[in-house]
């Protein structure tokens, strides 16, 4: 059987992927819907869709999502423009999910016009109306109970042409043959969340399991011993074993094929905010341990740290290789995010509230936001933060002066200008 998948440059954050999946299941949802499709995704980075299954809520690789040939698949966009703080509130809701069951009962209720009140476990199109409400935008009417043709069928969205390429026999054998990083970091989120709702049922998702550990210490014990049953805290090996070259200059080096340069290229296409959850969970983690000191939140912390230093290794070994081989695609795709811009102060907000702050703050004295970033005076120039993980985890970028340059220098940070575009 044919073999297609979609095209990943083709599909940007925020876009949402309709299917109509053969099998039982599919067929009865387009029945009792008299609709064309059963399925709803949604694109929460370049290469990375979250949905919700029989297994649950997952993110998962649009690279691995294979379809039939003569599989109808429907690719939708928001028909208007989405400010990127919206577009970031749709995507954080969508990961803030990943962990929840999948209600069949209320699955079915959503396509027999049934309803009752809603629990916190998740189904497709559920899923997808929720991300899109936490952001203000009402894809239908009940975005607890929706069925994927209702979604599909939207005036908010925007009907795209679907850009698939075909993958050869040979291209699905290797696939089929070799270990996929996400579904085996699946497989370890699916075993902690077991363990925990052993003693605590009613846990769906992370934001679940925080609070149940502020509010129950007795729990903490519980789950420090799930983290290590399951392995939770090691599943970032997975990817290292897997494919070491990511993270090591000399050992990409020796790679040859054609892979190489659109890896790298989307890769510094999301060169800070690819990795940005990593920085959000640990900065919230941080601020809840000061109040909380859990060993559990210890734990979770030291493995925050650890994923936004692997982001930072992976991007920095993709910025070097395209610098030595195909410096011009720098130019056209790496990731700046302008310092002081609605963006940055969006990111800097949860990651460093009070370089926040004290930016506003020059800003508004100054009357202009090309102030420096530390003590607001100008000229200033933009700098991207090359380690940020190691020395101000989120934080993509600063606008200094020369003197605070030196500072910043001097106190370990690898500060690079910006380049032109």
């Amino acid at each position: 059987m044919a073999m297609k998948r979609l095209n990943r440059d083709s599909i940007r954050p925020g876009d949402i992927l309709f299917s109509a999946r053969p099998g039982a299941v599919g067929k009865t949802i387009r029945g009792l819907t008299r609709g064309e499709v059963s399925h709803a995704m949604i694109c929460v980075q370049h290469s990375s869709f979250i949905d919700s299954t029989m297994e649950g809520v997952h993110a998962r690789n649009v690279q691995r999502l294979f379809f039939e040939d003569d599989e109808i698949v429907f690719h939708f966009r928001l028909s208007e423009d989405v400010a990127p703080e919206r577009l970031a509130a749709i995507i954080e809701y969508a990961r803030s999910q990943i962990g929840a069951r999948y209600s069949l009962p209320e699955a079915a209720r959503s396509v027999m016009a049934v309803r009752k009140p809603r629990t916190r476990k998740q189904f497709c199109s559920r899923l997808v109306a929720q991300a899109y409400k936490s952001a203000g935008f009402e894809l239908v009417p009940d975005a607890d109970y929706c069925s994927p043709e209702m979604l599909r069928r939207s005036p908010l969205l925007l009907e795209l042409p679907v850009q698939t390429e075909a993958v050869t026999a040979k291209e699905l054998d290797w696939w089929n043959n070799n270990p996929d990083a996400v579904e085996r970091t699946l497989g370890g989120y699916s075993r902690f969340f077991s363990l925990v709702r052993k003693f605590a049922p009613n846990v769906e998702t992370q934001d679940d399991l925080l609070r149940l550990r502020i509010h129950n210490v007795e729990a903490d014990p519980h789950v420090v011993e799930a983290f290590h049953q399951s392995g939770f805290l090691d599943l970032w090996r997975i990817d290292i074993h897997l494919h070491p070259w990511r993270y090591d200059l000399a050992l990409m080096a020796q790679q040859r094929g054609n892979h190489l340069r659109p890896y790298c290229v989307s890769t510094i296409q999301e060169a800070y905010t690819g990795g940005l959850r990593f920085a959000q969970n640990l900065a919230t983690l941080r601020r809840f341990h000061k109040d909380f000191p859990r060993p559990s939140l210890e734990l979770e912390i030291k493995l925050y740290k650890t994923l936004a230093q692997n982001h930072q290794s992976r991007r920095e070994v993709a910025y070097s290789w395209l610098l030595a081989h195909h410096p011009d695609d720098l130019a056209r795709h790496m990731e700046q995010i302008a310092p002081h811009s609605s963006e940055w102060f969006r990111i800097v907000q949860v990651v460093d509230e009070d370089l926040a702050n004290l930016s506003g703050y020059a800003i508004q004295q100054e009357g202009s936001s090309f102030v420096c970033s530390s003590c607001g005076e100008l000229p200033a120039r933009a700098y991207r933060i090359v380690n940020e993980a190691d020395v101000n985890p989120g934080v993509p970028s600063l606008s200094l002066c020369e003197d605070c340059l030196e500072i910043r220098r001097g106190l370990g940070y690898v500060l690079q200008p910006f380049l032109e575009q």
